[in-house]
C-alpha cells in the first residue's frame, strides 16, 4: 500500500472524525441547553404553584410597612432565597415591592393582634409581585402538597411537559443549601433547586424528575434527525469512498499479479517453440526425420496451449463485461460429473485417484451442461494442480429436496482462511512470493462462481493449510 494512499485514507478518515465529533458536541450543548431550560420552566412552574396555594389558603395579606423595617425584611428575604430563586427575578421583584408607597395605617388583614410582619389593607392583588409565602412561615401540610402538585402538574401539562416526578419536602440546613444545588450540578441530577417554604424549620420543596432524557430527546427529535441523517450520509459517503479505493488498489496489485503471471505463462511455450525452430535450422534436425516432427510435435502443443491461454483470457473478459449466457437443457449431472472424472484420470505427470459417490445414482437438473461440466473440470484441475505427485480426490453428489449437492475433497496443500473468499475473484492466486511453480493466470475459480451463480446456486470452501479444500457447490434443480 503506497504513502500516498495510507496519506489518503488517513485524510479521509481524520476529516469524518473531525465533523463527527463537532456535530456530537454541537448536539451536547443543544441537549443540555434544553436540559437547563426544562428545570428553569419547572423551577418557575413550581414558585407560581406554591403561590397560588399560599394565597387560596391566606387569602389578601400582603407586606406594606415603614422603609426601614420593610428594606431590611426583603434584604433578609432575598439572601435566604437566592439559593431557590432566580437572581435576575428575585431583584426585579423586589425592586417592585420597593417602590410601592408607605401608608400609615399598618396592620394584618384577618390578624390584626400579630406582630412582626405588617401587610397593607388597601393594596392592589395584581402588585403583589412576590409571594406573601415569603414573608412568613408556611405550614405545609399534605392537603397543601397535594394541591401544589396539582397545580405544577396542571402547568407543566398546559407547556406539553410530561415527564414523571416526584415532589417532596426535604430538611436543609441554610449554609448546607449551596453545597446541595452544586451536588446537583455534579452528579448532572435533573432535580429543580431547593425553594425554601418554612424558614424556621428549614424546610425545601424539592422535584425529582424521572427519565427527563427522554423529554428532552423527543424535544430534539428533528435535531437529532437531521444530524443522524447528515452523519450517516456523510460516514456512508467516506466509507464508500474507502471501499472504492481499497477494491482499486486491490484491483491494481491483482491486475500486477496477472501481467506477471501471464508473462511467465506466456514466456514458457514461446521459449520453447524458438527453441525448437532453432535446433531445426541450427543442428540438422531436418534430415533427422524423426527428431524433425517431435520437435514440431512439441512446438504444436505449445501453441495449442498458448492459443488456449489467449482464448480463456478473451473469454472472461467477454464474460465480465456481459454475462455468461446459458443454454439450459435438462441433463443428468451425475453422469456429466463421471465423464469429467474419467478426463482427469488421463493425467500422466500424476498419479490420480478419485472415488465418486452419488445418492441417488442419477439426479436430473436444469442447466447449462457444458459451462457446469467446465466448473467441474476446473476444480478437478486445481485439485491435481496443487497436490503432490499422488493425488486422491472424493466427489459427493446428493439429491436433496430443492438443490443437488457437490463437495469435492482433495488432499493437496490447502488454503489459508484469510483467502478463502477472494480465491474466487478475477486474477487472484494465492501469494507465493515470486515462485511461479504452478501454472495459471486466477481466472479459473472466477469462472467457476461466475457460472455457479448465473445458476442461482452458491458456491464455498472449506480448507486448512497442509490439510486439503472442500468446494462446496449447491445448485437448484
Amino acid at each position: 500500500m503506497g504513502r500516498r494512499f495510507k496519506l489518503l485514507i488517513s485524510l479521509i478518515v481524520l476529516i469524518g472524525t473531525g465533523i463527527t465529533v463537532v456535530l456530537g458536541i454541537w448536539l451536547y450543548g443543544s441537549y443540555t441547553n434544553r436540559r437547563d431550560l426544562f428545570l428553569s420552566t419547572a423551577e418557575r412552574s413550581l414558585f407560581n404553584a406554591v403561590q397560588e396555594v399560599y394565597q387560596a389558603e391566606n387569602g389578601d395579606q400582603r407586606l406594606d410597612g415603614p422603609e426601614t423595617e420593610r428594606d431590611q425584611l426583603l434584604n433578609d428575604v432575598k439572601k435566604e432565597l437566592l439559593p431557590a430563586v432566580p437572581e435576575t427575578e428575585l431583584d426585579q421583584a423586589l425592586q417592585r415591592v420597593r417602590a410601592r408607597q408607605p401608608h400609615k395605617e399598618h396592620a394584618f388583614r384577618g390578624d390584626p393582634d400579630r406582630k412582626g410582619k405588617m401587610y397593607s389593607k388597601d393594596r392592589d392583588h395584581q402588585n403583589a409581585i412576590i409571594p406573601p409565602f415569603l414573608f412568613r412561615d408556611f405550614e405545609m401540610n399534605k392537603t397543601n402538597l397535594d394541591q401544589i402538585d396539582n397545580k405544577f402538574k396542571e402547568s407543566l401539562s398546559n407547556k406539553s411537559i410530561s415527564v414523571p416526578y416526584e415532589l417532596s419536602i426535604v430538611t436543609i440546613p441554610r449554609e448546607q443549601v449551596k453545597d446541595v444545588r452544586r451536588e446537583y450540578r455534579e452528579k448532572n441530577l435533573a432535580w429543580t433547586r431547593p425553594m425554601m417554604v418554612n424558614p424556621l424549620k428549614n424546610e425545601f420543596l424539592v422535584v425529582k424528575f424521572q427519565e427527563d432524557w427522554k423529554y428532552l430527546l423527543y424535544s430534539l427529535s428533528w435535531q437529532l434527525l437531521i444530524s443522524l441523517l447528515l452523519i450517516g450520509l456523510l460516514l456512508g459517503t467516506f466509507f464508500y469512498l474507502m471501499k472504492t479505493i481499497f477494491k482499486q488498489n486491490k484491483m491494481a496489485e491483482l491486475r500486477k499479479n496477472f501481467v506477471d503471471n501471464m508473462t511467465h505463462e506466456l514466456k514458457t511455450p514461446v521459449s520453447t517453440v524458438m527453441a525448437a525452430i532453432e535446433a531445426i535450422q541450427l543442428y540438422g534436425v531436418r534430415e533427422d526425420k524423426v527428431k524433425m516432427d517431435r520437435y514440431l510435435d512439441i512446438s504444436k502443443k505449445e501453441l495449442e496451449h498458448l492459443s488456449g491461454m489467449i482464448e480463456k483470457v478473451l473469454q472472461m473478459d467477454i464474460d465480465a463485461s456481459r454475462g455468461i449466457v446459458l443454454q439450459r437443457s435438462d441433463f443428468d449431472i451425475v453422469a456429466m460429473v463421471a465423464s469429467a472424472i474419467e478426463v482427469a484420470q488421463l493425467n500422466k505427470t500424476k498419479t490420480v485417484e478419485v472415488e465418486l459417490f452419488a445418492d441417488p445414482g442419477s439426479i436430473l437438473i436444469k442447466g447449462d451442461e457444458s459451462h457446469l461440466k467446465n466448473v467441474i473440470n476446473n476444480l478437478l484441475e486445481n485439485a491435481i494442480k496443487y497436490a503432490g505427485p499422488h493425488v486422491k480426490i472424493k466427489v459427493e453428489i446428493k439429491g436433496a429436496k430443492e438443490h443437488v449437492q457437490i463437495h469435492i475433497t482433495d488432499n493437496g496443500k490447502g488454503i489459508a482462511a484469510e483467502y478463502h473468499q477472494q480465491i474466487f475473484d478475477m486474477f487472484f492466486r494465492v501469494p507465493s512470493g515470486n515462485l511461479h511453480d504452478v501454472k495459471g493466470f486466477g481466472l479459473g475459480l472466477a469462472y467457476v462462481k461466475q457460472v455457479v451463480k448465473r445458476h442461482e446456486g452458491k458456491i464455498s470452501v472449506a480448507s486448512e493449510l497442509e490439510k486439503g479444500s472442500t468446494f462446496m457447490i449447491r445448485l437448484p434443480y
